[in-house]
């Protein structure tokens, strides 16, 4: 019997982990590539790159997703048959959904210069001055997730964790203030997958967007601040980090104010930027962003003379970042191929129907049908971007009487609900994780009043709207 060498097995794991992570680049260089080269040769090459990651992503992906994207993949192309679609319909199905994976990978390459900048560290000082009064540091804690949320996506709750784990901070104030935080960020950021999605699917512009999610957003920060309030009031004492008279009298240091200041600036530049450039190039929004991602970070090493550091940084973004892109790989690519596919089908024509009487019964009823709907399947294990994907694409907002901008905000509330509160979803997943905590009591037990006030808010919002 031949027996391989430990060692040798590592390798072989190690390199074949190297080959994918360069194929997921390759993949989406190809798609930035695409956009400015028409070319039947290109498209297909594409899809082609799709297809493999697809299949190379589904050894490492967890089981669910593994389960969901192949029976979706499959579906999708038995369907596309069924039709008497050609290759290139087929083709254009792979890869619909690219220009949202190509974004949530590249995204977390605004996070290096933020990391070489120092800024965590900034964020560490001022959240020490402030850990003794529990209000002030959950408004602290969940308003740094709502500001670094858009650009470091689930790394702005990774990261923040790692800079204050050593204030051995109670759990529950941990889950409450991260998962109230980041509940705010999936309605309204466009560099977030669900906005993106969303938007992508209805044609709605993010200029038209931004108002509504934005200012729903703030609502629910404050509320969640609020029942913070409340919530330490009815609870018993608890002891947090005493700050002692001499850290009291120490006065906030000028360069601490000023890396603050700039981490300020920072964030709204590049937030501005991607509106700025949509509306001098008229780009989607999601090529925007994917572009910002990579172009950004060379800028910063080219101004800041920092390839060194930048350079361990890119190694680390690519051998630890994207292995853990596999569930969003397919299931963004089995989501995009099946969702092409149903147009045109009678199950499609059922759906639309189905959702159509909804809102014929009344606009109140369709909005709760639809919150909960998202919420009970994604809480059973099924992803957002397979639900999600599967109503933008059949509801006609101007047949049920509305607009697509309201019914972005409506998938919106029902994705940020759900993510909260399913114990599989990545987010819940997490924050259970950091806070060492399971996932139920993390979600339901934390925040189960929080998501019913979000709820409820979110419903008379999208109808006020309406």
């Amino acid at each position: 019997m031949l027996i391989i060498p430990q060692a040798q097995v590592a390798h072989r794991l190690n390199s074949s982990v190297q080959v994918k992570n360069y194929l997921i680049i390759s993949l989406c260089l190809t798609y930035l590539l695409s956009y400015f080269v028409h070319t039947i040769l290109v498209e297909l090459f594409l899809s082609l790159l799709s297809v493999i990651a697809f299949l190379i992503s589904l050894f490492s992906a967890k089981t669910i997703p593994r389960i969901l994207s192949l029976l979706m993949f499959f579906s999708g192309v038995f369907i596309f048959i069924s039709k008497g679609s050609n290759i290139y319909e087929i083709s254009s199905g792979v890869t619909s959904n690219l220009p949202l994976l190509t974004l949530v990978i590249l995204v977390p390459l605004l996070a290096i210069p933020l990391k070489l900048e120092g800024y965590f560290h900034t964020v560490e000082y001022f959240l020490k001055k402030i850990s003794s009064d529990s209000s002030k540091l959950f408004g602290g804690i969940s308003f740094l997730i709502f500001c670094l949320g858009p650009i470091l996506n689930l790394g702005s709750i990774r990261l923040l964790h790692e800079t204050i784990k050593d204030l051995k901070l109670p759990s529950f104030l941990l889950a409450k203030s991260y998962l109230v935080g980041f509940s705010t960020v999936i309605l309204w950021s466009p560099y977030f997958a669900s906005v993106a999605l969303v938007l992508y699917y209805l044609k709605v512009p993010v200029s038209e967007y931004l108002p509504l999610g934005l200012s729903l957003a703030f609502i629910q920060l404050l509320a969640g601040n609020i029942l913070f309030r409340i919530y330490m009031k009815q609870k018993s004492p608890v002891n947090f980090p005493k700050v002692t008279a001499k850290q009291k009298k120490i006065p906030i240091e000028r360069d601490q104010t000023k890396q603050f200041i700039h981490l300020c600036v920072t964030l709204a530049f590049l937030m501005g930027i991607i509106f700025v450039l949509e509306f001098l190039t008229k780009w989607p929004m999601m090529l925007i962003v994917s572009l910002t991602s990579i172009i950004y970070p060379i800028i910063w090493c080219l101004l800041k003379k920092r390839w060194a550091h930048a350079k361990r940084s890119f190694a680390d973004f690519r051998r630890h970042s994207l292995p853990n892109m596999d569930n969003e790989t397919i299931l963004f690519i089995s989501a995009g191929l099946f969702g092409k596919a149903l147009t045109g089908t009678q199950f499609s024509a059922g759906l639309r129907s189905a959702l159509n009487d909804l809102a014929g019964i009344s606009f109140l009823f369709f909005t709760i049908s639809i919150i909960c709907a998202v919420v009970l399947l994604c809480f059973i294990g099924i992803h957002q971007i397979v639900v999600v994907t599967a109503l933008a694409t059949q509801i006609d907002p101007y047949v049920i009487g509305t607009t697509p901008p309201v019914i972005a905000l409506l998938l919106m509330v029902s994705w940020a609900i759900s993510a909260v509160l399913s114990p599989v979803n990545p987010l819940n997943l997490l924050v259970s994780s950091a806070v060492q905590h399971p996932g139920l009591s993390v979600g339901l037990k934390w925040n189960g009043v929080y998501l019913l006030t979000m709820f409820v808010i979110g419903v008379l919002f999208v109808n006020l709207i309406h």
